[in-house]
């Protein structure tokens, strides 16, 4: 005699479709916890400078809001009176208001070895839109063995603030 089909056999098929389904979600959480956690350890375990490129990696193929908000317009030096000078001239290329901008001024001898790093204090401590700022350094004293430097801008919170290079590089022998 034929068996036939109880409408029960049905639904206690359904519930162990759910089961597996459950289990299945249940190991798909333990994978993620667990990927996590080897980020989180991975972390600890690499050299914070590793860490810090990653994360600027990873921010700029993100495309964030890392993007020029000063220009450098003018940068000059010269040797006078036992001194060596920096000046030099920023503007404000963003929408808003930038505030708490520090140079970094970074001196160098003939063999390229840092000498010396100064922080110079721009002119002003808000620039607002389309406005300029000043930068004045002097450094007496460092006419013999000096070769070169190097400027950077920070804001005061620690961060560096990337700057679109505007100045203009006119050669003395360029023909007009």
């Amino acid at each position: 005699m034929p068996r036939e089909r109880n409408a029960e056999s049905g639904v206690s098929g359904g519930c162990h479709k759910e089961l597996n389904v459950w289990r299945d979600l249940g190991r798909a959480l333990i994978l993620i916890v667990g990927v996590v956690a080897l980020l989180g350890v991975a972390l600890v375990v690499l050299p914070q400078s590793a860490v810090d490129k990653l994360a600027a990696h990873i921010e700029s193929r993100r495309g964030g809001d890392e993007y020029e908000k000063i220009a450098l317009l003018y940068l000059a030096d010269e040797f006078s009176d036992g001194a060596f000078r920096i000046r030099g001239v920023i503007r404000n290329i963003a929408a808003a208001p930038t505030e708490r901008i520090d140079a970094v001024v970074r001196l160098y001898n003939r063999e390229r070895a840092l000498l010396e790093t100064v922080v110079v204090r721009l002119d002003k401590d808000i620039i607002e839109p389309n406005d300029f700022a000043r930068i004045e350094l002097t450094v007496p004293g460092h006419t013999e063995g000096f070769a070169g430097y190097a400027v950077e801008f920070k804001l005061r919170e620690g961060g560096v603030l990337p700057y679109k290079d505007m100045r203009r590089h006119i050669s003395q022998n360029s023909n007009p």
